[in-house]
């Protein structure tokens, strides 16, 4: 478009390969051109296993029973989910607030059962994060992309302006 979005070009794929959940899509080089005004970009797609937590490599997703996290049908204490990883690409942004309610109204059925943490201290958890390289992001950090993504928008004439990749948010931190 000429200054904003107007419209999209979308190019039909097919499948290729012999094997379920092995194929590939690939661009039939078939187009067509939708008019438009506005565009939504979501990151991700399909949910990444965690080790030691039940996954279906199917669904992308942990298994789970009203967000408690199942494994062989029975709940893994003290796991929970919402969102994609809960449920899989579906939905929009407004389906996660039902979505997340029902995970939260479980998991505080579930307070009085659980064992308070003997030493509570967040400190390890950054340790180990840190020793396998991994940047922690904190309140005031995400307070920074915020305010970044809000000036990005303003810049662009829009309330804001998000970042599409991790690296373009850390970025943003200047650290």
């Amino acid at each position: 478009g000429d200054g904003r979005v107007e419209s999209m070009v979308l190019e039909k794929n097919a499948l290729s390969g012999d094997t379920p959940f092995k194929q590939k899509a690939r661009g039939t080089g078939e187009t067509e051109e939708l008019p438009c005004g506005i565009v939504f970009a979501s990151i991700g797609y399909r949910g990444i296993a965690i080790p030691g937590v039940p996954f279906h490599q199917e669904w992308g997703a942990f298994p789970h029973d009203k967000g408690r996290i199942i494994d062989d049908g029975q709940v893994v204490p003290g796991l929970y989910a919402a969102g994609w990883i809960k449920r899989g690409p579906s939905g929009v942004i407004g389906t996660n607030k039902p979505d997340s309610q029902e995970t939260v109204k479980m998991l505080l059925e579930d307070v009085p059962s659980m064992a308070p943490c003997p030493t509570p201290d967040s400190a390890p958890v950054y340790e180990l994060l840190a020793g396998r390289g991994v940047r922690a992001v904190s309140m005031a950090d995400w307070r920074k992309i915020d305010e970044a993504e809000i000036a990005r928008g303003e810049a662009a004439g829009k309330p804001r302006e998000r970042f599409t990749s991790i690296p373009e948010m850390l970025a943003a931190l200047g650290d």
